[in-house]
């Protein structure tokens, strides 16, 4: 082996270890790159896991198979679960068969590739119910297939209390809009729209309405004998039992004004209008509320009158109105506690 060869081949070996530590220097710089990438995307990570567990909503992912792959914190802790018995577990192990039965159609569009958005209740272990608000998302894969569906649940139970409150507090005012505050019937405007509407579905079947008008007989000497106190307390016992005696839900006993009621019949004949009357009538009688300044007898009586009317376009419910009034007033005028039939002028 010659000098020449030697020399070439140390040369070769030296280069050969300088390009070997250049490696290892570049392999060590990679090392250290990728320990920071791996550093960064750790800590992005965490960022990201304590943003999405700081969020004031369920954030999860479900896969195809409809198991949990990633749940926050909020998910834990609205459904009451730690979240390693809530990942790799079916939907309805963790929110229970009943919920997800509610849910089911939901979760099987959206596995269509479909979105969806719906509420549902909640039983928790401790019986409190919650109300959720879920959105579901299409999870697709690089051949837009999808693999599953991103879950987000806003707890709605606030909301929903606080809709069942407006809902419940609407009722009553509608009701305190409706009822007469003395005698808990119906007051002027429930009778005013209910006659209106009952006119109009009669008018339409071409079927007879009927319509009461009565008032208590002396009632100014009743009031200025015994006090308004227990003049109230009269109107009040006279209104629930008439509302007590006409027995269907159809019919609607209102105070008219004063010490005036009126009771409107919907699809009701005349015969069928003077049996009611007769029933009213008979039944303030047996109250035997005393009347001792009365110049009709010794205990409160009332007057009617009888309407009816089949509707037609050139007639109104004032029409009603106004022949229920005239017979009233012909029953004052033949001398009370009694009642009288717009029709005939008959006296019962």
């Amino acid at each position: 082996m010659d000098a020449d060869y030697i020399s070439t081949l140390e040369q070769r070996v030296k280069q050969l270890a300088l390009e070997l530590e250049q490696t290892k220097a570049q392999l060590k710089l990679e090392q250290q790159e990728r320990a920071q990438v791996e550093a960064t995307l750790r800590k992005s990570n965490e960022q990201l896991y304590q943003i999405l567990d700081s969020t004031n909503a369920g954030i999860a992912f479900v896969d195809a198979e409809r198991r949990y792959q990633f749940v926050n914190r909020f998910y834990e802790v609205r459904f009451n679960r730690s979240r390693e018995s809530i990942l790799n577990k079916y939907v309805w192990d963790v929110i229970g068969e009943d919920a997800y039965a509610s849910t089911k159609a939901y979760v099987e569009r959206v596995l269509t590739g479909e979105p969806q958005r719906f509420e549902f209740s909640i039983i928790h272990r401790n019986g409190d119910q919650a109300y959720l608000t879920s959105c579901l998302t299409p999870a697709f894969n690089s051949d837009q297939e999808v693999i599953g569906y991103y879950l987000f649940v806003f707890d709605s139970t606030e909301r929903h209390r606080l809709e069942q409150s407006l809902l419940a507090t609407n009722t009553k005012l509608k009701k305190l809009a409706t009822v007469d505050s003395l005698t808990q019937i119906a007051n002027r405007r429930k009778f005013d729209d209910y006659l209106e509407q009952e006119w109009r579905c009669a008018l339409r079947g071409q079927q007879p309405l009927s319509l009461i008008m009565f008032d208590i007989d002396a009632f100014k000497r009743y009031n200025d004998h015994y006090g308004h106190q227990i003049g109230d307390d009269c109107l009040i016992s006279i209104a629930q039992t008439v509302k007590l005696t006409v027995e269907r839900a159809a019919d609607v006993v209102a105070r008219y004004g004063g010490e005036e009621f009126a009771v409107v019949l919907p699809n009701t004949n005349l015969s069928g209008a003077i049996a009611i009357a007769e029933q009213i009538h008979d039944a303030v009688k047996v109250l035997a509320i005393p009347h001792e300044s009365s110049s009709v007898g010794p205990i409160v009586s009332i007057s009617l009158g009888i309407a009816s009317l089949v509707p037609t376009a050139v007639r109104s419910p004032a029409d009603l109105i106004a022949r229920a009034d005239r017979a009233l007033y012909a029953a004052k005028q033949q001398g009370r506690d009694r009642y009288v039939v717009a029709s005939t002028q008959g006296q019962g």
